[in-house]
């Protein structure tokens, strides 16, 4: 065994050596403010040397190594956002997204499996397409009566249309849905505690899927080595998905102190979705949601008060935008700045959609953080958006695996 971990740590102090790095093509990016979100101080004037999608080294001295130089002036550095509730549809989508700086999603529900194709092709190494956490389709205990319509799980999963009915899944219903996503090879499953909250027909507060239903697909997605999401909004919903086992609360809007008690007990992780009940209450709203708002008001007020309780009882908190990220839609520098507002600090508000949604996610060795060794999903803003979170809505280099996505940096700043 000593001898296994000593070739390991042999083979990684010759990955990162100067020599092999030299065979690379090599960026490097100078007199970079770097923040890392682990840290309360920034780094000031570094230069970060990026080669194979991994950041190699982060110094206060200028590199020798050749390769392209990127001089960003004194501009901030933070590592990539995190989105931890996304729905992606379209490709333009996720280039916006990445355009933000945001370059991780999970996916918490694509028809089609659309999730699964974005992650192949950001596997492929196409710089256009953030990494992608998939989840396939969620377990709803009535698929043919979910809104907005299901009925393409069916489509994918032939062997599962015996479940097109009007009847409940059941647990073995469950447990196939769970299975059939795994066959996909996703990366998460989704389970619905609660009813939705986007549709005036249905009760945030009423239970979807029961308790047998519940426990049978977290156990079979542990089973199967897949972290769970809980789509929940009451106490109820909330404290039967943590006892079954999920890793993450999606949206808990409801919740009250004794229900986070015991997610904080549990070490499960809170997406509060803030940002979509502000998008419904704007003035400038799509009219189809004029109907909702007032749910919207009592949603988001609620919310706002469990992610303060939440922050005292030390709840982890993850930003979440539940968003397509198409055009005109919110995002998560929305949720990172409805999270300040809601009790947050704002580098606590940033590490939510850094450092802490990483840890959730299970991806904090490569994500979320600022370290030699991590991937290269780096993005710079000309002011320091811990001091101002508005310096977050305008990037002006956007890194994706080491690969330059967006640059908006003046003339003459890249040799």
């Amino acid at each position: 065994m000593r001898t296994r971990i000593a070739g390991i740590l042999l083979l990684w102090a010759f990955t990162w050596s100067p020599a092999y790095v030299q065979d690379r093509p090599v960026l490097i990016i100078e007199h970079a403010n770097v923040i890392n979100p682990l840290s309360e101080q920034p780094l000031l004037d570094q230069t970060v040397v990026v080669s194979d999608g991994r950041i190699v080294s982060i110094t206060s001295s200028p590199s020798s190594l050749a390769g392209q130089r990127v001089d960003v002036k004194g501009a901030w550095v933070l590592p990539g956002l995190i989105d931890a509730h996304i729905h992606p549809k379209a490709l333009a989508g996720m280039q916006r997204m990445l355009s933000l700086g945001v370059t991780t999603g999970r996916s918490m529900f694509a028809w089609n499996y659309a999730d699964l194709g974005l992650r192949a092709l950001h596997a492929r190494g196409d710089a256009d397409v953030p990494t992608i956490l998939a989840a396939g389709y969620p377990v709803v205990a009535f698929p043919v009566k979910f809104k907005p319509d299901l009925s393409a799980l069916f489509l994918d999963n032939p062997s599962l249309d015996d479940l097109r009915k009007p009847e409940r899944i059941g647990p073995e219903g469950a447990r196939r849905i769970v299975r059939a996503n795994a066959e996909r090879r996703v990366d998460w499953i989704k389970v619905f505690a609660n009813e939705r909250a986007g549709v005036l027909e249905t009760d945030p507060a009423a239970r979807n899927l029961n308790d047998e239903e519940l426990n049978t697909a977290v156990q079979e997605a542990t089973r199967l080595g897949l972290p769970v999401a809980a789509h929940s909004f009451s106490d109820d919903g909330v404290s039967a998905a943590v006892k079954a086992g999920v890793r993450s609360i999606e949206h808990g809007s409801l919740i009250t102190e004794p229900t986070l008690r015991l997610m904080r007990d549990r070490r499960v992780y809170f997406t509060p979705t803030l940002s979509p009940m502000s998008m419904m209450l704007r003035p400038d709203a799509p009219a189809q949601y004029q109907p909702l708002r007032p749910r919207a008001t009592k949603l988001r007020e609620s919310a706002r008060r469990a992610v303060l309780a939440a922050k005292r009882l030390g709840v982890p908190i993850v930003a979440g935008a539940d968003t397509s990220y198409d055009e005109g839609e919110h995002t998560v520098i929305d949720e990172i700045m409805d999270l300040a507002s809601a009790g947050l600090s704002n580098l606590e508000a940033i590490r939510a959609a850094t450092s802490t949604a990483a840890d959730c996610l299970k991806i904090s060795t490569a994500k979320g953080a600022f370290k030699a060794g991590m991937d290269a999903d780096l993005v710079a803003y000309a002011d320091n958006p811990v001091t101002d979170l508005t310096a977050l809505r305008k990037p002006i280099l956007v890194l994706n695996g080491g690969k330059i996505f967006l640059n908006k940096l003046p003339a003459g700043q890249n040799h």
